[in-house]
């Protein structure tokens, strides 16, 4: 199993390239966080698509977030609707 968090692994793009390497490899792929903003799970969202298992609810942790966007819901992934990482600032 591959286990990565994308504020560890530098962004979108390192990523994608460890889901691909994973993948070739026949990895089972968990994607997760840490106690971080909307902003932060809002882009770990995008990729939960590519992934066996997301562990992304760090946001709810935060009492004071700054921001809205995609977010997890009852054990589901909710995406905003909006462009690009789906957020917007409060």
């Amino acid at each position: 199993m591959s286990i990565f968090k994308l504020m560890k692994c530098g962004g979108l793009t390192p990523a994608l390239e460890m889901i691909k390497k994973a993948r070739e490899l026949n990895y089972k792929i968990m994607i997760g966080c840490m106690t971080e903003s909307t902003v932060g799970i809002s882009a770990a969202c995008l990729l939960a698509g590519l992934v066996d298992y997301a562990d992304l609810d760090g946001a709810t942790l935060i009492s004071n977030d700054y921001a809205a966007g995609n977010f997890v819901e009852n054990g589901k992934i909710i995406l905003s609707g909006k462009p690009g990482l789906g957020i917007e600032l409060k």
